[in-house]
């Protein structure tokens, strides 16, 4: 269902820029107990400090910043969590804030709500929209990246590697390898490709994304977005747009509302934009 056509450059131009400016704040790292700084590695070689792809286990305390409602907590499970950082297993402030942090150290990271879950929530959890959240986190350990000669061959990350990518990475490499004999041993479907399940050599710790997690990063409901940007203009939360709130939007992005636009977004002209003027009628197509 697609919004209004008057409204649509307005609503995603809102997005943009308050996108832009939410962007300003950023996450604020603060360890109150255990080291503050460290090397990489220890005498013995092994990491003492969060880097990226480096797999670290920690427990942790969810909480919104604001009211110190708990939100989540490893120690509820009993089990402290790992995986690798860096790579989207987690919302995108934790993964960053993480970063850097030293073995046996505990820290506050607060994550404003563009890093953590933004104008939508997570009303399963608790977590309203604009969330600013604390992770209060122990980190227990921290392992080095797992090898992915997988990852590495396969260029266009499309999770199967061709003969033209296997003899490309060969190459750069300086090692000859008789690829037709590789595919006879590795490709066991003989369909011309080397899936990630048939791949026998170092291809890290977690494999493709399945269907259902491929469809909930590729696929964006126009509705829960035009509900969002409806809600972030609706300045006073009553469930509907004033004249005052969409000119406010415009004066966001340094423009003017013109009555005439008013008048078109108003369709009912009862002072108004509602959620259905918004997106518009979902019986009709707009022209």
């Amino acid at each position: 269902m697609p919004i209004r056509h008057h409204l649509a450059t307005i609503a995603l131009a809102w997005a943009a820029t308050l996108t832009l400016a939410l962007g300003t704040e950023e996450i604020k790292v603060t360890v109150h107990e255990g080291p503050k700084s460290c090397a990489d590695f220890d005498a013995e070689k092994k990491p003492t400090k969060v880097q990226k792809d480096y797999s670290v286990a920690f427990h942790f305390t969810a909480y919104d910043d604001a009211t110190g409602k708990k939100i989540e907590s490893s120690h509820d499970l009993g089990v402290a969590p790992s995986f690798p950082v860096g790579q989207g297993k987690v919302i995108s402030g934790l993964d960053q804030g993480l970063i850097g942090l030293c073995k046996h150290s505990k820290a506050y990271i607060v994550i404003p709500p563009h890093l953590a879950y933004g104008t939508m929530g997570k009303p399963e959890q608790g977590v309203t929209k604009d969330t600013i959240l604390r992770y209060d986190v122990e980190i227990i350990d921290i392992q080095p990246p797992v090898p992915n000669d997988f990852k590495d061959i396969d260029s266009n990350k499309d999770w199967k590697i061709s003969r033209k990518e296997a003899t490309y990475y060969f190459e750069s490499k300086n090692q000859n390898v008789d690829i037709d004999a590789l595919f006879k041993t590795e490709d066991t479907d003989g369909d011309g490709y080397v899936s990630w399940e048939e791949f026998t050599g170092p291809k890290g710790a977690e494999g493709p994304p399945s269907t259902r997690q491929k469809q909930q990063t590729q696929e964006v409901d126009p509705l829960e977005q035009a509900a969002a940007i409806f809600q972030q203009m609706d300045l006073d939360s009553d469930g509907k747009i004033s004249k005052e709130e969409l000119a406010a939007a415009f004066e966001l992005m340094g423009e003017k509302m013109t009555d005439e636009f008013w008048t078109e977004s108003d369709a009912n002209g009862d002072g108004f934009v509602s959620i259905q003027e918004f997106i518009g009628d979902p019986g009709r197509e707009e022209l």
